[in-house]
This record gives C-alpha cells, structure tokens and sequence, in this order.
C-alpha cells in the first residue's frame, strides 16, 4: 500500500516544530538556557579538577617530583643530601616536591621497591591540580639542575621524535613491542629501560582516572604472590606486555633522557657530563655501596652548580 506523501505546509505531525504552540515554545527556551549553563558548568568543573592543567590553578605546579626515603637502611647525611638536591631543584623551576618515608606505606614483607607505587598515588591526591608527576628513586642525583623536563621531556613535539617506536618490551627480543604510532598527545606514561627490561627508578606519569587505574593494577596483591625475581619491575613488564590499554599510553624514551646509569662495565646507558640524571641501580648490592657511589658524583654536581 502507497501512502501519500504529506505537502511542506502539514500540521498533522506531531514532531513538527510549527505543531508546538510558540508559547509553549517561549516559555521552554530558559529552561534550555539553565540546562546548557548546568552542563557548562559541570564541564568546567571536571576540567579544572582532571590534573590536566587546562584550567590549573596559578599556585599548582605543573610537575611534581616524588621520591621516597628508606631511614632504615641509609645514613641521616646521605639522606640528607637527598632531600637537598630535590629542594634545589623543585624550587629552581617551580615544581612541587612530595618526599615520604618509606615507612608510611604498608607494603608487607616485600621488597622496598614497591613504595614507589603508593607514594605516586599519594602524591597525587595531595597535589590534585597537577598534571606530571615524576618518581625519582632515592638512589639518584640531578645533576643538570638547569635542564626542564616540560621543554625536554614532556612536551609533545619534543616526546615525539623521543619515543623508541616498535622495540621489544623486555629485551632483546620480546614478542610485544611498543606500538609505532602512538601519539605523543597520547601518552600518560614515559619511562626508561635498561639491558635488563623496563626500569621504574625514573619515570613521568599524567593525573587523571588512567593513572589511577594504572597504579591500581601495578600494586594489585595478586601480583606480590609471584615472587618476581625483580619484583614491581618485573611486574610492570607483565602488565605492560598483557593489557593494551596500559601499553597503548607508554612512551619508551633514551634512557640517559632521565635515567642514566653510573660508568660500570655491562650497563647501557652509563652516565655522561650533561645528563640529567644518574641513578645507581642495583648499588645495595653487597660489593657496592650507594652512598660511596653518590658521594663521588655529589662533587661533580656541586661544581656544576657554582659554575
């Protein structure tokens, strides 16, 4: 059956817009105003509290520097100069610095690695405006103090031609890569990795419900039953290489970017005058000793300071 096709000036159909009355019409009009101001507002709001740093209030700085102190194992003057050096820094370039004992977080009988996780979460309810957070292990020194990590690290065109494309996660040849065409925009995540696989002593992580969910996973307990032979960092290069949306936001960058490593034989990545970072991985072991290792690279940093 053939239905006639109803002419331009039909009043009969009730989703017309000539069938509501004008003054009908008139007296929607503000409530669509109050609706649309309400959902405007609410828009904002989540924008000024996402830790994105669109709306970021003038006193939250962009980038806050995390690390956490292990009382128990090392010195007060070795600590010390710990904290110092972090102090120096932050306030150079105006970041927030969050420093916390490792006593604070109730990892268990675990290796003491496992703080750096908490300690990030924690640090990012405290500076809920932030946008970059930056765990730095207490085992490290800046030692460019000029350099900025948002004109260096952070920023998209320059994490961009950074990022190592297409590389296996744990080396040298995992079967899971990181993707080649993530977009710098894109990525909440940046870290380093060593001859040995993926290494958390430095890394940038963005605020917002990713990290979270990020840092949720990375800490789940099921993962401290596995009795990884490295621990978080062997629980990070699980997680990574088995959900997507983790590796899909990670950008791999050089690791003397921000995670040099002191001059030892069998190490990439071994530390040259300029680098932002040294980090004395693996130094707790018996036939080293991190607070020698720091002390000789302290002097090089004090110099660079004075010149």
């Amino acid at each position: 059956m053939q239905f006639a096709v109803p002419t331009r000036n039909h009043r009969s159909s009730p989703f017309m817009f000539s069938s509501v009355s004008r003054q009908l019409s008139r007296r929607r009009r503000p409530l669509y105003l109050v609706l649309g101001l309400l959902a405007t507002l609410f828009v904002l709001v989540k924008l000024w509290g996402s830790g994105h740093g669109l709306m970021r209030p003038r006193d939250a700085p962009e980038v806050v520097l995390v690390t956490v102190l292990d009382r128990e194992k090392y010195s007060e003057e070795y600590l010390g100069k710990v904290i110092e050096n972090r102090k120096e820094y932050a306030a150079a370039h105006g970041y927030g610095l969050f420093i916390r004992d490792l006593t604070e977080y109730d990892i268990r009988n675990v290796p003491t690695g496992w703080a750096r996780i908490p300690a990030t979460r924690h640090a990012m309810s405290v500076y809920s405006n932030s946008e970059w957070f930056w765990f730095l292990d207490q085992n490290s020194i800046i030692m460019n103090p000029s350099t900025k990590v948002e004109t260096t690290i952070i920023e998209p065109k320059v994490l961009g031609p950074m990022m190592r494309r297409d590389v296996p996660i744990v080396p040298p040849d995992s079967v899971i890569k990181t993707y080649r065409h993530t977009p710098p925009e894109k990525v909440n995540f940046i870290l380093t990795q060593d001859h040995d696989g993926l290494n958390p002593g430095s890394f940038f992580i963005r605020q917002g419900p990713w990290a979270r969910f990020f840092l949720d996973v990375w800490m789940d307990p099921l993962f401290k039953t596995y009795n990884f032979q490295r621990a978080e960092q062997m629980t990070l290069e699980h997680i990574v290489q088995w959900h997507p949306t983790i590796l899909v936001k990670l950008a791999l960058i050089p690791q003397k970017a921000i995670n040099s490593y002191p001059t030892l034989p069998g190490q990439e990545g071994s530390y040259t005058e300029g680098d932002l970072v040294v980090h004395f991985q693996g130094c707790e072991v018996p036939e080293r000793s991190c607070e020698r290792e720091f002390e000789r690279f302290w002097e090089s940093r004090g110099r660079a300071l004075k010149r």
